[in-house]
């Protein structure tokens, strides 16, 4: 069962005591589902979209990747930008049932896990850089600055574990009619002789892989860190704790929730249909909080870093101009003042800012 299950195995759900059938209709929260799901999935895709793909376009066009932490931070705003065009797809399947096929099924679910099992790890990767830069600050710095290619082996090690681990997903993922209903549904089927292994193992590596390990990395690396921050004191240092506490709440608010109810689930079966409605209801938006995060990120890792907004300052420069150059070569296309301005404009600001990522 993971992110993007659960709840359909539970639409209508069959009981029999005695050979009477009682039928345990999920009518109620199946129209929470229907108008939550879609609206929370497009602010998430277009939140996610804008904020990672600014990280993108500034590590393309404007600075350049010369650090481990800007390798991990590229890393990171790519998967997150995988990992949110999956949802329209998700969404368009609640409203109206699987339409995409089985190949579509396959894909989409397959990137789904490399992205959110890849985006996991380098969550936990950019806290080891963190750890390392921060407690053994007069040690790393030389090796940091000339360890790009370490980081490049640990960037395409973090995503051949993602592939690895969603091979079977890609192997048993499959368009099926859910019987009760006759609904086309997009979801992982085992076969019978690994039906009951699967449906243990597959939550267990998503809690291992996708919780319970980045939990343990960020709270041994952060609270080292927080240890040597608090023995600072300068005002950058006070400022980057804050930092810190901001990155181990966002994580704890967004994350712990789904985790708890997915646990919860595979360890205890329940056929109360009254708490199974709850529980679909629960689960969605413990789901929809958790993708949140992947919105987070560029906050948190990047844009409240010194040189990024610098960065990201100039990007809405280089937009206002080339939008006013468009609007003046459409009203005058003799006059060619907009394209001095607008290299004059990025000259001044092609100056690199020295100073580096507050965290």
């Amino acid at each position: 069962m993971d992110y993007l299950e659960g709840y359909l195995d539970y639409e209508n759900t069959s009981y029999v005591y005695d050979d009477i059938v009682f039928l345990c209709t999920m009518g109620d929260a199946r129209k929470f589902t229907w108008v939550f799901i879609p609206v929370l999935y497009s602010i998430i895709t277009a939140t996610g979209l804008i904020g990672n793909g600014l990280v993108v376009l500034t590590y393309c066009y404007y600075k350049k990747v010369k650090s481990m932490t800007d390798m991990y931070l590229m890393n990171l705003a790519i998967a997150d930008i995988l990992f949110v065009v999956t949802l329209p797809f998700w969404a368009v399947s609640e409203a109206k049932g699987w339409i995409f096929n089985d190949i579509g099924c396959k894909i989409l679910k397959g990137i789904y896990h490399i992205n959110f099992y890849s985006g996991m790890l380098l969550l936990a990767v950019i806290s080891i850089d963190r750890y390392v830069a921060i407690v053994h600050a007069t040690k790393s710095f030389n090796y940091r600055g000339k360890s790009l290619n370490y980081s490049k082996i640990i960037c395409v090690a973090v995503w051949l574990v993602g592939i690895v681990v969603s091979l079977p997903t890609f192997v048993f993922s499959q368009m099926y009619y859910f019987a009760t209903t006759g609904e086309l549904i997009c979801g992982i089927r085992y076969p019978k002789n690994y039906s009951t292994i699967g449906k243990l193992v597959a939550p267990s590596v998503e809690l291992t892989l996708g919780f319970f390990v980045p939990l343990a990395i960020m709270v041994f690396c952060y609270s080292l860190i927080i240890n040597t921050l608090l023995q600072a004191r300068n005002f950058q240092r006070h400022k980057a704790f804050r930092v810190v506490m901001a990155v181990v709440v966002a994580f704890v608010i967004c994350q712990v929730p789904y985790n708890v109810v997915l646990l919860h689930e595979t360890l205890y079966k329940t056929t109360s249909c009254e708490v199974q409605k709850v529980m679909i209801i629960v689960r969605t938006v413990a789901r929809s909080l958790a993708f949140f995060h992947c919105c987070l990120n560029p906050v948190l890792y990047a844009f409240i870093g010194v040189k990024f907004r610098f960065y990201f300052a100039k990007i809405f420069q280089d937009i206002w101009c080339l939008s006013k150059r468009y609007i003046t070569f459409r009203h005058n296309p003799s006059r060619r003042s907009s394209e001095t301005y607008v290299s004059r404009r990025t000259s001044e600001l092609d100056i690199d800012n020295p100073s580096s990522f507050t965290m």
